[in-house]
């Protein structure tokens, strides 16, 4: 019998013996973090594109510097769960197709953002 290429061999236990090949790391894992795409036309010269954990990091940070307050809507955040990120220049409204630099973000309630939508206030 063949072992699939993500089992763990019975007898070594190990992912990479009885004949199989040993797949680069990059292959099945996931990228995090922050990645820099170059932009000509952006006025930095480049985008930033956030995983969800970094996305996450950078929400709490906002939250703190906006003292709990939306900024949107000026009322406090009750509960962590209603809180999301919002873009300033949105994705559609002359703004890159995804720039998710500190600069361009701010925490709102998700009611706030969805009334938003991809206008600018």
């Amino acid at each position: 019998m063949r072992l699939r290429r993500n089992q763990l061999c019975p007898i070594h236990r190990s992912h990479f013996c009885c004949g199989r090949e040993q797949i680069p790391r990059e292959k099945y894992q996931r990228r995090m973090g922050i990645r820099r795409i170059e932009d000509l036309q952006h006025p930095r010269g480049y985008r930033e594109l956030r995983s969800n954990g970094e996305m996450r990091k950078l929400l709490d940070r906002k939250i703190l510097a906006q003292k709990g307050i939306c900024a949107l809507c000026k009322e406090k955040f009750t509960n962590y769960s209603d809180v999301v990120p919002d873009h300033i220049h949105p994705r559609g409204m002359d703004g890159a197709w995804r720039d998710d630099h500190p600069d361009n973000i701010q925490a709102v309630h998700w009611w706030c953002n969805s009334e938003k939508g991809s206008a600018r206030l």
